[in-house]
């Protein structure tokens, strides 16, 4: 029994000694590359560290939401940018498209106000029908419906000549008997009745002429897009209809946020994009439409992006007029206890760059979660289309899967030798 145990002993020394040994030459090499191990992303000394001068080429400036003086300033700046943020929005492919062929120009930070401009809804253009009654008094060119008991000649009685359809042709004119051709492009109705009674004047007694317009063509607008309840061109009167009046006439947008609609307007080669609910009635963005405007409904929902140490990686929308930085970190899990920072969460966005107009800078904001009051100042810091949120990696994160991978090796080593005896 003495001569067993003492040969257990022995043996267990020497598996001892040959794992120390062995443990000496591959511990070195898993800590050597614990820089290769897989990881959700930089620490926030490595994210950091990106932002220093000299290692900055995208000239990123980084605000901590947590000091005193430049949290709240930075809420309050991130509030002021957020309509101009908000309407920086990509173009559908089709209106892309649009744009293109038909030479339209867009600018990010043009608004619609910016396309307010004077103009007329009340021109006869081609593609016009109307309806035009000439009456006549005295001697008459047309027998009129007061000849009915055959008289010729002078008659005391008025009489009028309805002609019920008259289309105003490519070249913007019509055509009547005895009048021949006129040219009505541009005019208004009035002004075309005294051009008629102009035309007649030498072969009728005192000819007055009235006209209607019974189709609309050239003073409309389009209204469309693919959250549009339906697709339809709609008509100007001198009422002067504007954009909010398109956009209920259609049946309004599909989405039931009108934040996730965007409105694509085009005039006079020039493009605008906003979000519908940008526009009210009493602002100057609600714009008096005129003929030849388009006007798009796209759905465009507002996304944010959540990356790192979390409890996953998601692409979120917000299904809410507006998300806190605090929703949004629930929504995506908050950090992860085993592997994140909490004093490092970041969020990253473009702001408009007050030194150079129309262009964006990188702004990067910081959050420490294990301070209280971060809590309160992510209530109150808005999300932003297309935000990204970062919590970075724990420093211990790739220390700890290197023990792992250690403890993987030896663990059945261990195991087996224990078995055997």
């Amino acid at each position: 029994m003495m001569n067993s145990c003492q040969a257990f002993a022995r043996s267990l020394s020497r598996y001892t000694r040959s794992l120390s040994q062995l443990g000496c030459l591959i511990i070195p090499v898993v800590l050597a590359g614990c820089n290769s191990l897989p990881s959700s992303g930089p620490t926030a000394h490595q994210f950091l560290k990106r932002t220093k001068p000299g290692r900055n080429p995208l000239d990123i400036t980084v605000i901590d939401l947590n000091q005193p003086t430049n949290g709240m300033k930075a809420v309050l700046a991130a509030d002021k940018n957020s309509e101009i943020l908000d309407d920086n929005i990509s173009l559908s492919s089709a209106a892309e498209r649009y744009t293109k062929e038909n030479g339209s120009e867009t600018g990010r930070n043009l608004k619609l106000r910016d396309l307010a401009s004077e103009g007329r809804v009340d021109l006869i253009g081609p593609g016009d029908v109307l309806r035009i009654s000439i009456y006549e008094a005295g001697t008459r060119l047309f027998i009129g419906n007061s000849n009915r008991y055959g008289y010729t000649g002078v008659d005391p009685s008025a009489s009028a000549e309805h002609f019920d359809i008259v289309a105003v042709d490519a070249m913007g004119t019509i055509k009547l008997p005895y009048a021949g051709r006129l040219r009505v492009a541009g005019l208004r109705v009035v002004q075309i009745q005294h051009l008629i009674e102009e035309a007649f004047a030498t072969q009728s007694q005192k000819p007055q002429a009235m006209v209607s317009v019974l189709e609309n063509v050239a003073n409309t607008v389009y209204v469309g897009g693919d959250n549009a309840t339906k697709a339809s061109r709609m008509p100007l009167t001198l009422y002067r209809e504007h954009l909010l009046d398109a956009v209920s006439y259609v049946g309004g947008p599909r989405a039931s946020l009108l934040a996730d609609t965007v409105v694509i307007f085009s005039r006079s080669g020039k493009t605008v994009k906003q979000r519908l609910d940008h526009i009210t009635p009493e602002s100057p963005d609600n714009l008096a439409l005129l003929p030849g405007d388009r006007i798009e409904l796209v759905k465009r929902p507002r996304t944010f992006e959540v990356f790192g140490a979390g409890s996953r990686v998601e692409q979120m929308a917000f299904n809410n007029p507006e998300v806190s930085l605090a929703e949004a970190l629930a929504r995506g899990g908050g950090p992860n206890d085993n592997i994140s920072d909490p004093r490092a969460v970041f969020l990253m966005r473009f702001v408009p760059d007050e030194t150079a107009p129309n262009k964006e800078r990188p702004v990067v904001y910081q959050l420490n979660m294990l301070d209280p009051a971060s809590y309160f100042m992510a209530q109150r810091f808005t999300l932003r289309d297309k935000d990204v949120l970062y919590i970075s990696s724990a420093k211990l994160t790739r220390a700890i899967k290197a023990a792992n991978i250690v403890n993987q090796i030896f663990a059945p080593l261990l195991i087996a030798r224990a078995a055997a005896y």
